[in-house]
């Protein structure tokens, strides 16, 4: 089995606290001693690595993405943070070299950059001869030429999925089911998806990222499979609920595939975003409070049918009123004593949660699926669409102080998978004018650590993945400068020099 030496290094406990030693040795992709700096100069290791000063952690685990999507995404147009204007010259210049009758796709427009929503209008002035669709930031609407839209002719939907204008015309815009129907429709080949699915991880290496759970379609669960090997990454999957029979089908037919079914995944309602989230009270200014799915009479059967699957429930709430939901489905569970203690159920976003509320996620043994990063983007549309309820969101310290579990993600590609941006966020809440947002919510660098490091393995039975002691997974991260001698307002410079998985070496700088 190889071994592998880090010397010249930093080292902390497991708890993140400084320890004497300056060295590491990995045997058969665990972590087997721990050295001082005179030991590792003995050590006759033929294989070494030198760390060159840095930090070594546990490698992160992002409880949050969507894998295939982001792979997907890095070749698409990228209009993250781009105004109205410039999303349209970048649309132009694809138009220009895209052949006629094509799919021209991308994402990561906000309605706070354009000023307003946009409309077929501007892209049908580009070009009706190709397939326009642009994901929002966060995705839950897409910007659509007419072409894209005329695509879901024969289709129903409510006029929130599909708004139109006074005089009865879609407006070139598609919401939630309508989102998912128009993405649902640009074909990628097996190789085009097996590809993406190689950068991503070649990407979530080059910051450390080492295990995830992937909200993905059980058709795409075959393409994980077709990598065999060269899929390094360790994959948990969160299938969406309405392909939860094919996936149990593949698994039984795959029993020895690289990524292992843990949940399955339900939508409540919308994104803040999109102003589509469920609000107890309406958005600012408007009789809107966004849109609810499934009925609340479901929730509790469609929670124990995934139940007695041994999967958790994975559920997408954001405003105060589908977390409330949620939260009053569970209790339903346990008072019927159908919940099962062992499996960890999980609110995905809990954006804004109602103080009478936050008590409840400890109580109900429902853990906070939250990711910190969406901060940088929400706190101004916040502002706008939610006046003096912003106090409700992302309440890190006060779900911690109740006793919940706290795990973070990234929700990639709406937003980077860069650790250090989402622990930036968690520990310092600060905004473009560099003002600390709610700061009683802020969380210590540690506590922080551990909901991308300890806690997501500890909740799938994996605890010796995310700690750095003796006999530990050889998971781990080299990171540059110690980010535990340096400002936390400096945590977004934080540098990967290295990441290992199982022992291995899968990305270096040094």
């Amino acid at each position: 089995m190889n071994s592998l030496l880090i010397f010249n290094a930093t080292i902390v406990d497991e708890a993140f606290q400084p320890t004497p030693f300056r060295g590491l040795r990995i045997h058969g992709g665990k972590v087997v001693s721990f050295l001082t700096a005179s030991e590792t100069m003995q050590d006759g290791e033929r294989a070494r690595l030198d760390a060159r000063g840095g930090l070594v952690l546990p490698s992160f685990c992002d409880s949050h993405i969507h894998l295939l999507d982001f792979g997907l995404r890095l070749k698409q147009l990228d209009l993250t943070q781009k105004s109205l204007a410039e999303s349209l010259r970048l649309i132009e210049q694809a138009v220009n070299t895209t052949p006629d009758g094509q799919w021209i796709l991308g994402g990561g427009w906000m309605k706070t950059y354009f000023g307003d929503f946009p409309t077929a209008t501007a892209l049908d002035r580009l070009s009706t001869r190709h397939f326009i669709a642009l994901r929002s930031q966060d995705w839950h609407a897409v910007w659509c030429n007419t072409p894209a839209l005329n695509r879901l002719a024969g289709q129903t939907f409510s006029d929130a999925e599909l708004p139109k204008d006074s005089d009865g015309h879609i407006i070139g815009l598609a919401f939630e089911r309508a989102a998912q129907k128009i993405f649902s429709l640009p074909e990628f080949s097996d190789s085009e998806k097996r590809a993406a699915l190689l950068s991503a991880q070649t990407e979530l290496f080059r910051f450390g990222v080492t295990e995830v759970l992937s909200m993905e379609h059980a058709a795409d669960l075959a393409h994980y499979h077709a990598l065999g090997g060269a899929l390094k990454l360790r994959v948990g999957i969160a299938v969406y609920l309405e392909s939860l029979q094919e996936a149990k089908s593949f698994y039984a037919a795959h029993p020895e595939t690289t990524t292992k079914l843990l949940a399955a995944k339900l939508f409540l309602d919308g994104s803040l975003g999109a102003e589509t989230c469920s609000l107890l009270n309406p958005f600012e200014g408007s009789t809107q409070r966004g849109i609810d799915l499934y009925a609340d009479a479901d929730l509790p059967s469609l929670f124990r049918l995934v139940e007695r699957e041994g999967l958790f429930v994975s559920v997408h709430a954001i405003g105060d009123r589908a977390v409330r939901r949620a939260l009053n489905a569970f209790e339903t569970l346990k008072d019927k004593r159908q919940y099962l203690a062992q499996l960890r159920h999980r609110i995905e976003h809990a954006q804004m949660i109602h103080r009478d509320d936050v008590h409840r996620f400890a109580a109900l043994n429902v853990v906070a699926s939250m990711q910190p990063v969406h901060i940088k983007e929400d706190i101004a549309t916040a502002a706008r669409l939610l006046g003096k309820r912003t106090n409700r969101l992302y309440p890190f310290r006060s779900l911690l102080n109740s006793g919940a579990t706290l795990l973070f993600g990234s929700d990639a590609p709406i937003e980077t998978p860069n650790v250090f941006e989402g622990l930036y966020y968690a520990v310092e809440r600060r905004d473009r004018e560099n003002h600390v947002w709610h700061g009683d919510e802020t969380l210590s660098l540690s506590d922080a650590l551990h909901a991308y490091t300890s806690t997501p393995r500890d909740l799938v039975g994996a605890s010796m993945r995310g700690t750095l002691v003796i006999g530990a997974d050889a998971d781990l991260v080299i990171v540059t400068p110690n980010i535990f001698a340096t400002p936390t307002t400096e945590l977004r410079s934080t540098e990967v020099l290295a990441t290992i998985v199982r022992g291995e070496i899968v990305y270096s700088k040094i």
